[in-house]
């Protein structure tokens, strides 16, 4: 058998018996709940009249709305290890070593760009090339550039 879903009106009144109920036994995680519920549907106003209507004493009053209170997160202190200075010295000579290691690199790079043909001449190489093929009666300067 299939719920029905209920009526607004009803779904109030049940989450009213269900914050008396709370209240009466004290049980401080659903009073909690409930009234984060409330104050989300019906407004932070609301909820603070309906704890005036609903708790009898001022006492009851108090522990409700100290339930509401943000309950406060423990820090937690973080110790950070002390650097020996053996283990400064190291990281800078690993930090030496791949500082070399990247001017290695940048200069075989430069060496390997240095050895190639300028683009330019390679393109003209390439346009005289192809261009023997399809105007073999040509002798442009193109042709002297291969």
């Amino acid at each position: 058998m299939v719920a029905h879903p209920l009526s607004a009106s009803a779904r109030a009144r049940k989450e009213l018996e269900a914050l008396k109920l709370a209240l009466a036994e004290k049980d401080e995680a659903a009073l909690r709940l409930l009234s984060e519920r409330y104050a989300h549907r019906q407004g932070p106003k609301a909820l603070q009249i309906l704890i005036r209507k609903l708790a009898s004493t001022e006492e009851i009053a108090t522990f409700w709305q100290l339930q509401l209170l943000p309950k406060e997160i423990p820090k937690v202190e973080i110790s950070h290890p002390e650097f020996t200075q053996e283990e400064v010295t190291q990281e800078e000579l690993i930090q030496e070593e791949v500082a070399q290691e990247e001017l290695i690199q940048e200069e075989i790079i430069e060496v390997e760009i240095s050895q190639q043909p300028p683009l330019e001449i390679k393109a003209r190489s390439e346009v005289a090339r192809r261009l023997r093929g399809w105007l073999p009666s040509w002798d442009g300067p193109l042709r002297q550039a291969s």
